[in-house]
C-alpha cells in the first residue's frame, strides 16, 4: 500500500487558467509543476511537501475544473480533482482576480462548501496596486476575506500562507520531525502508451494517475510516495518518450524535458517496453539516454497478458536483445501485465538490487588486483612497438558508476579492450543494471613530474 504521509494536506482548486500550478510552484519554490496558457495543462495530482513559518505540509497541485467535461481525459481529471478535494485538510480555492465570477465558480463554492473544510479564497493575477482592489469583488463569495495575490509576481504570498496555517497544526507529528527513512526513487519511463501509468495505478490499487488510449495524457512527471515490505519508494511517473519529430506542441517538449530530468533525478528506471512490438528504435534511444546519464534500470515487456505463445514470445524478446541491443545484456527484465498484476511486486526486488548495485564501491587494491587477472589472460594491445599499460586503477564515483584508469598513453587502448574489462567487472561484481563509466588518464613518466 502507498505510505500515507502524517503531515496535513493542502489541495489547490479552482477553474483552468486561473494560475493553480503557478501558485503550486511559488509555494513549494520549485518550478514543480508544467506552466503553459493551454487549458487542461495539469490533469494528474501533484503533490509536495512545503513549510510556512515552520508548519510543515502537504500540498496538491489539481486539474482545473470544468462544467461539462468533452473527452474521457477530462472527465477522468475532474475525478482526480475530487479525490484531492475528498482528502485535503485545507482547501485552496484560486480565482481569477482580472475576471468576473462565473457559474462555475458559483457552483464550485456550493461544492466547496458543502465538504464542511476551511477554505481559504485566494484572488490571483492581481499584478499591482491598482488591480488590487478588485479583491473587494469577491466578498459576494461569503468565504470570509479573499487574500489578495500574484503568483508570477510573488504578491501576497506570504499573507495567503499566514491564512492556510490558521487551520493547520502548529507543529507536524514528531515522528514526521524526525530524519525520515531511506528512500529508493524510481522513474517508470518509455514511449507513449506503454502502459506507464496504468502500472503505477495497478501497483498503488487505485486510480492515481489519469489512464487513457489517447497518447499524451501524462504530461508531467508526478512524484508518489510508495511504501513495500518495508522499505520506501518515490515512483515518478512520466509522460511518455516521443522522439524529436514527434514533439508537435510546446506542452509535449516540457513533458518531455520533465521525463528526461525524472531519469537524471532518480536511483533506478524502469523502462518499460511493449512485449507484443519489441524493440523499436525509439526505446534504443530511451536507453540510451538512461546509460548516458549513468542511472540504473531494469527492463519490463508490458501487457504480456496480450501474448498468446508466451515461451516462444520470451525467447524471441531475448534473441531482440542480442541483436538490436546488446549493450542491454547486463540489464536484467521481467515480463508483467498491468491488466493482470502479473509479476508486477517481483519488480521491486529487481529495483532493490539495481539501487543497491548503483552503490557499490571496489576498494582500490582489489580492483588492481582483478585488472593484474585480466592482463594475464589477455594482454593489452600494442601499436607501433608500443604496449598499452594500465598503471593502475581506482573508482572515482557511484550514480554515475565510474573507473578511472590511468594508462601510458591512452590512444593505445581499443574500446575493444575496455569492453573486456567491463565484463570482467561484471563478472566478479555484478553491478545488474548499472551503466559502468571507464576513463582513461595518462600517467606521465616520473622524470617529467619532477621537471628533469
Amino acid at each position: 500500500m502507498p505510505k500515507k504521509s502524517k503531515l496535513p494536506l493542502v489541495a489547490i482548486c479552482g477553474r483552468p487558467n486561473v494560475g493553480k500550478s503557478t501558485l503550486f510552484n511559488r509555494i513549494c519554490g520549485k518550478q514543480s509543476a508544467i506552466i503553459h496558457s493551454e487549458e487542461g495543462i495539469t490533469r494528474d495530482r501533484a503533490y509536495t511537501t512545503a513549510s510556512w513559518k515552520d508548519v510543515a505540509f502537504r500540498l496538491v497541485d489539481t486539474g482545473g475544473i470544468v462544467e461539462n467535461p468533452d473527452d474521457s481525459v477530462v472527465e477522468k481529471m475532474q475525478r482526480q480533482v475530487r479525490v484531492a478535494l475528498q482528502e485535503a485538510d485545507v482547501i485552496l480555492f484560486v480565482i481569477d482576480g482580472q475576471q468576473e465570477l462565473t457559474r462555475i465558480d458559483s457552483e464550485l463554492r456550493e461544492e466547496l462548501f458543502s465538504l464542511g473544510k476551511p477554505i481559504v479564497l485566494a484572488v490571483n493575477k492581481l499584478d499591482n496596486a491598482t488591480l488590487e482592489m478588485n479583491r473587494y469583488n469577491f466578498y459576494e463569495l461569503g468565504m470570509g476575506d479573499p487574500v489578495a495575490i500574484s503568483s508570477t509576481h510573488n504578491l501576497g504570498i506570504g499573507e495567503l500562507l499566514d491564512a492556510v496555517v490558521e487551520h493547520l497544526p502548529k507543529k507536524p507529528p514528531a515522528e514526521e520531525a524526525e530524519e525520515g527513512p531511506e528512500v529508493t526513487r524510481v522513474a517508470v519511463i518509455g514511449k507513449p502508451n506503454v502502459g506507464k501509468s496504468s502500472f503505477v495505478n495497478a501497483i498503488l490499487n487505485e486510480e492515481r494517475q489519469i489512464v487513457d488510449s489517447t497518447p499524451g495524457t501524462t504530461r508531467d512527471a508526478i512524484d508518489i510516495e510508495f511504501e513495500w515490505k518495508g522499505r520506501h519508494y518515490v515512483l515518478i511517473d512520466t509522460a511518455g518518450m516521443r522522439k524529436k519529430a514527434g514533439i508537435r506542441k510546446h506542452v509535449e517538449f516540457y513533458s518531455v524535458s520533465r521525463s528526461l530530468r525524472a531519469v537524471r533525478r532518480s536511483d533506478v528506471c524502469l523502462v518499460m517496453m511493449d512485449a507484443t512490438e519489441g524493440i523499436t528504435d525509439q526505446d534504443k534511444r530511451i536507453v540510451d539516454y538512461v546509460q548516458e546519464q549513468g542511472t540504473a534500470m531494469v527492463l519490463l515487456w508490458s501487457k504480456w497478458d496480450l501474448v498468446e505463445d508466451k515461451e516462444a514470445r520470451f525467447a524471441e524478446l531475448a534473441g531482440e536483445i542480442d541483436l538490436k541491443a546488446p549493450f542491454l545484456k547486463h540489464v536484467p527484465y521481467l515480463t508483467v501485465s498491468n491488466l493482470t498484476r502479473l509479476r508486477l511486486f517481483k519488480a521491486f526486488d529487481f529495483i532493490d538490487k539495481a539501487a543497491e548495485a548503483a552503490t557499490k564501491r571496489i576498494p582500490t587494491a582489489e580492483l588492481n588486483r582483478l585488472l593484474e587477472e585480466v592482463r594475464a589472460k589477455h594482454t593489452p594491445p600494442s601499436h607501433g612497438g608500443k604496449a598499452a599499460k594500465i598503471l593502475y586503477a581506482t573508482q572515482a564515483s557511484v550514480k554515475p558508476t565510474t573507473f578511472v584508469l590511468f594508462v601510458n598513453q591512452k590512444r593505445l587502448f581499443h574500446f575493444s579492450y575496455l569492453r573486456y574489462i567491463e565484463n570482467a567487472l561484471r563478472d566478479r561484481h555484478g553491478f545488474a543494471g548499472v551503466p559502468i563509466r571507464i576513463e582513461l588518464r595518462e600517467e606521465k613518466p616520473r622524470e617529467t613530474r619532477s621537471g628533469r
